[in-house]
């Protein structure tokens, strides 16, 4: 069982979400910081090309279309589909940077997809929280 945003998390993450089935033009790149962490500030980039994650960065990727940065128990609640990202936003759960398109829009049918759900709740059934 790995620990929420641990490196071994993030590698179950890609690994999890790396065989999505393709979508075109849900492309794009997301920097994902948390704040407040049992761990520090986690900073992690993911990498969608065409519907699938393409690539995961695990730190500070400079190279990113967007920048999202949730506290800690806000990124837990988003990530286990209790947190709606557009009310994240209004409400100030979820700042974002750059071009915050990518990921409201763009990205939208990746993150609200079912397939995306139910790797994550497998992922998640796996994970110690803190």
């Amino acid at each position: 069982m790995s620990v929420f945003l641990s490196e071994e998390w993030l590698e179950e993450l890609r690994e999890s979400t790396s065989d999505l089935p393709k979508q075109k033009g849900v492309d794009g790149k997301v920097k994902f910081v948390i704040t407040s962490s049992p761990l520090g500030k986690v900073q992690f980039c993911l990498n969608v090309s065409e519907g699938q994650v393409a690539k995961l960065v695990i730190g500070a990727d400079k190279e990113s279309d967007v920048t999202a940065t949730f506290k800690y128990p806000d990124a837990e609640s988003w990530f286990k589909g209790e947190l709606d990202t557009d009310l994240a936003y209004m409400n100030g759960q979820c700042k974002f940077e750059d071009d915050y398109t990518c990921f409201m829009y763009r990205l939208r049918p990746l993150f609200s997809s079912e397939i995306w759900s139910n790797n994550l709740k497998v992922l998640l059934g796996n994970t110690q929280f803190e």
